[in-house]
C-alpha cells in the first residue's frame, strides 16, 4: 500500500519502548519488507555504550528510528521517526492532515475539531497523534478521503520536515527546557507544524502569540489567519467546557471547520454536545460539600492560572488547591499572586516545586499547607479541611513526574481517592 524503498531488506532498530514502539513494529510487518526489527532503550547507565553501539550498526547500513520521547540532538547516526513516516504515508495517500499544537489546549482543540467534523458528516476522521492514539494505526485502511486531525507535540514536531495541510497554533509558553535546552529551541520546534507550507497550507493562530503573529507569519506563503481572541460566543455558556481558555480553543476548532464549509449551525451543536477531555477541568465529585476537579493536565503556571479563573468565574471559590512537581525553572509569581489575592485558604504541596512555591507566598498570605507526596493522603487532608461550598482543584503548575510517570497516572490517582471517599 505504502512505496518506502527506504526501509527495503534493511535492519532497523527503533529507540524507544511503550505505545509508539508497538505501533511502529506493527506497521512495520505490515507494511515494509525488513530485514529483522528490534528496540532498543537508553538510559543513564548504559547510554554511551548504547549509542556507541547504534553508531556501528548503522555505520553497516541499519535504519535507526528513534521513538518521539527521546531527544535526537545527542545522537551522531542519522535517524527517522514514527511521525516522519507517518507524513510520508499520509503524502501517498494525498489525505488531508489537520495539525493541532501549542504549549497547552493541544487535546481539547484537536477533539473539537474531530468532534465537529464528525457531527457535520465531513470525510473519514482520525483523530491521532500525541492525544494517545499513535498516528501509524490510524493509517489502516486509510484512503484519500480519510481526514487526519493530529496533535503533534514539541517532541515530535522537532524532525518534522513536512507540515500538515492546516495548521494550528493555540499558544507558547516557557516549557519542556529539559528536552530542548533552551525556549528559543523549543518554539522553533513549534515552528515546523507550519515551517514548511506552501500557498496551499493554512495556518490557524492566536495574534497573542506573539513570536507567530511577527515572524513566522511574515515569512510564510500559507494563508493565515489570526483569531479574534475577544470574540464573544454567547451559546459558549450552555456548554461543557468552561474558561476563556476554551473559549479560544472553540474558536481554533471552529476557523478549521469553516474550512469545510461546516455550517455555523452544526459547529454550534457539536459544541454544546462535547464531552470535556479526561484530566482538564473534570468535575469527579462533590464530597459533603466540596467539589473535586481534575486538571492534572495543568502542568504549568499559565495552565493552573487560566483553570483557577476557569472555577472562579464559572463555578465557585476555590477552597484548595493541589501545587508542585518537577522544577524546571517555571516562574510562579503570577500563580502566587492569584492565590492570594482570591485567598485560596487551603494548599497541598508536592516535591519539588511545592517548596519554591511556598517560599514566594506573601508574609500576609497564610493558607494551611499540607506538605506530602501521597495522593491519597492528599485527598483525605483536603476532605477534611477543604470549606463547604468551594473547590478542592488538582492543578500542579509543573510535571510531577517526580512522583508519578505521567499527568494520566496523577490525575487517576486523584479521582481514585476522591471517589473512595466517604460522606456524612
Amino acid at each position: 500500500m505504502f512505496s518506502l524503498p527506504f526501509f527495503d531488506n534493511k535492519k532497523v532498530i527503533f529507540i524507544g519502548r511503550g505505545k509508539e514502539w508497538l505501533s511502529f513494529e506493527q506497521f512495520a510487518k505490515t507494511y515494509l519488507q525488513l530485514a529483522s526489527i528490534e528496540s532498543v532503550f537508553i538510559d543513564d547507565d548504559n547510554k554511551q555504550r548504547t549509542i556507541d553501539e547504534l553508531q556501528e550498526k548503522s555505520d553497516d547500513g541499519a535504519i535507526i528510528v528513534k521513538t518521539a520521547g527521546y531527544p535526537g540532538s545527542g545522537l551522531p547516526f542519522p535517524y527517522t521517526t514514527p511521525t516522519r513516516v507517518f507524513f510520508d504515508c499520509v503524502t501517498q495517500l494525498g489525505a488531508t492532515t489537520i495539525g493541532v499544537t501549542g504549549t497547552k489546549g493541544k487535546t481539547t482543540t484537536s477533539s473539537l475539531i474531530a468532534h465537529i467534523l464528525k457531527t457535520a458528516q465531513i470525510g473519514n476522521i482520525r483523530l491521532c497523534g500525541n492525544i494517545g492514539d499513535p498516528m501509524l494505526d490510524a493509517l489502516e485502511d486509510a484512503t484519500k478521503n480519510s481526514i487526519f486531525v493530529v496533535e503533534l507535540s514539541s517532541f515530535q514536531l522537532t524532525e518534522l520536515r513536512t507540515s500538515p495541510n492546516v495548521a494550528v497554533l493555540t499558544n507558547l509558553f516557557h516549557d519542556h527546557i529539559d528536552y530542548h535546552g533552551d525556549k528559543e529551541t523549543y518554539w522553533e520546534a513549534k515552528h515546523n507544524i507550519m515551517r514548511f507550507m506552501d500557498k496551499n497550507g493554512v495556518f490557524i493562530y492566536n495574534p497573542q502569540v506573539a513570536e507567530a503573529a511577527e515572524q513566522w507569519v511574515s515569512e510564510s506563503p500559507a494563508r493565515c489567519i489570526a483569531i479574534d481572541q475577544e470574540e464573544p460566543v454567547p451559546i459558549f455558556a450552555k456548554a461543557k467546557l468552561i474558561g476563556d481558555h476554551n473559549r479560544i480553543n472553540y474558536l481554533m476548532a471552529r476557523e478549521v471547520t469553516r474550512l469545510f464549509d461546516v455550517a455555523g449551525d452544526v459547529t454550534q451543536q457539536a459544541l454544546l454536545s462535547f464531552e470535556p477531555v479526561r484530566h482538564r477541568l473534570q468535575t469527579v465529585r462533590e464530597v459533603n460539600g466540596v467539589t473535586f476537579v481534575d486538571d492534572a493536565i495543568g502542568s504549568n503556571p499559565e495552565a493552573t492560572v487560566a483553570g483557577l479563573h476557569a472555577l472562579i468565574k464559572n463555578q465557585a471559590p476555590i477552597g484548595c488547591v493541589f501545587l508542585g512537581g518537577n522544577d524546571r525553572g517555571y516562574d510562579f509569581s503570577e500563580l502566587v499572586k492569584l492565590l492570594y489575592r482570591v485567598g485560596v485558604p487551603k494548599l497541598v504541596l508536592f516535591p519539588d516545586t511545592g517548596e519554591i512555591i511556598k517560599n514566594q507566598l506573601p508574609e500576609t498570605y497564610k493558607p494551611d499547607i499540607f506538605e506530602t507526596r501521597d495522593m491519597e493522603e492528599a485527598v483525605k487532608w483536603a476532605a477534611k479541611e477543604t470549606p463547604s461550598g468551594s473547590i478542592c482543584l488538582l492543578s500542579t503548575a509543573a510535571p510531577s513526574t517526580v512522583i508519578w510517570s505521567s499527568f494520566e497516572e496523577k490525575g487517576a490517582l486523584f479521582q481514585e481517592a476522591v471517589n473512595n471517599l466517604s460522606t456524612f
